[in-house]
């Protein structure tokens, strides 16, 4: 977790499947940056992305194809 500039709170990832599947479940990524030389994908922090990343981590469904999508297309921009 991290905060940016205007004091929102954020949460990092550097996890694409992760990313894919919050952006399944409409959550907007804010910003994209490489470190480390790893991509990472921030979304805004809230309650809400804290109980999809728990649904994630206990096998939460998204739509399949949805998810290839999204996974094919932040692959394409992590490139």
């Amino acid at each position: 977790m991290n905060s940016t500039e205007t004091g929102h709170r954020t949460y990092d990832t550097t996890d694409l499947t992760l990313a894919s599947f919050l952006r399944c479940r409409s959550f907007t990524i804010n910003n994209i940056r490489r470190q480390n030389g790893k991509t990472v994908f921030v979304f805004e922090d809230s309650a809400q992305l804290r109980n999809a990343l728990l649904e994630y981590a206990n096998d939460g469904s998204v739509p399949v194809r949805a998810f290839c999508g999204t996974l094919r297309d932040l692959k394409a921009i992590t490139r």
